[in-house]
């Protein structure tokens, strides 16, 4: 572009109306860059949007192949407990000296158990009938001395 070019009058560039004419195809042409560049995002946004969802089904697909890793809890406490359970035989059958050894400690452990357990069930159950004659008795003494005062 030359700033200081005269413009003669057989210069094509300095008659209007080709001027005009070059203004307005430039005018088109920015306006299809323009549209260009909006399809352009559009198809990039429904790309994105496409491939977020294909992930998206991806990974529920995913999750509905494999089975769930964790099962109940109270499972795994069950086989903790049959676990420490097996130890123990195994770990008193060493001491002992054998499995028929050891299962009599563990039949005299629980015999033992039940008997302390039995008699102080025993005693409970005593005490408390204790304290219900003892109760009856007091109702009985205090319905008594009511009547003989009226």
């Amino acid at each position: 572009m030359n700033l200081f070019r005269s413009a003669s009058p057989e210069d094509p560039a300095a008659d209007p109306a080709v001027a005009r004419a070059r203004r307005i195809s430039a005018y088109k042409q920015g306006q299809r860059d323009a549209a260009a560049s909006v399809n352009e995002r559009a198809q990039i946004q429904e790309r994105d949007a496409a491939i977020r969802q294909a992930y998206d089904r991806g990974r529920r697909d995913e999750r509905a192949r494999r089975p769930s890793r964790r099962g109940p809890p109270f499972v795994g406490l069950i086989v903790l407990l049959v676990a420490a359970a097996g130890a123990l035989i195994f770990y008193l059958a060493y001491q002992q000296g054998g499995f028929a050894n050891g299962g009599r400690v563990v039949d005299q452990s629980i015999a033992n158990t039940t008997q302390s357990a039995t008699q102080a069930t025993r005693n409970v159950v005593n005490k408390a009938g204790d304290a219900l004659q003892n109760a009856g008795q007091t109702i009985k003494q205090k319905a008594g001395s009511g009547n003989s005062t009226n």
